[in-house]
């Protein structure tokens, strides 16, 4: 379980222009070519270009991850698409899939929790892609509620509590 982490992490990093994914420099200084993929999202991007997008890599994540293989559905480019997630929290998901997304990507979410009758509505916006070069159970994407009514967000930590309370976490 990944606890909430404050950490900064002081060495530079470059980001995707299209995924914000982390591009490590000894990956750029691997690629002998002027253009390379991004290892996260695949994208095709100019080392030239790359170069002027520095900045300072954090661990972003506010809220602690619970591992929990749930199944959420969602319309994605005219597509119904369903899915498992790989961990949830408070504040958002990740979902286990090789799909093309893209970041901002607004998603309207619709999450089977075990023991609710109905499965919760969350509005959420991709804000993580992990795709390109990660082993099959590592593929996905993070997702941030947006938009959660109140008893949703509720049912959602309570069933957090719950699986926590009978794993030992």
């Amino acid at each position: 379980m990944n606890k909430q982490s404050d950490e900064v992490f002081k060495r530079k990093n470059h980001q995707c222009p299209e995924c914000r994914g982390v591009i490590p420099e000894a990956y750029i200084e691997q690629n002998p070519f002027p253009e390379f993929s991004c290892p996260s999202c695949g994208a095709l991007i100019a080392t030239p270009s790359i170069k002027d997008v520095e900045f300072i890599a954090h661990d972003e994540r506010t809220e602690e991850r619970f591992y929990a293989t749930l199944k959420v559905s969602y319309s994605s480019y005219n597509e119904f698409i369903t899915e498992y997630t790989r961990d949830v929290s408070k504040g958002g998901i990740f979902i286990k899939t090789k799909r093309r997304h893209k970041i901002n990507e607004i998603v309207d979410l619709s999450l089977d929790v075990a023991g609710l009758v109905k499965p919760l509505k969350i509005k959420g916006e991709v804000v993580h892609i992990e795709i390109q070069n990660v082993p099959e159970e590592e593929a996905g994407i993070g997702v941030k509620f947006l938009d959660i009514a109140s008893e949703s967000r509720q049912a959602l930590i309570d069933f957090i509590k719950f699986q926590k309370d009978i794993k030992g976490n």
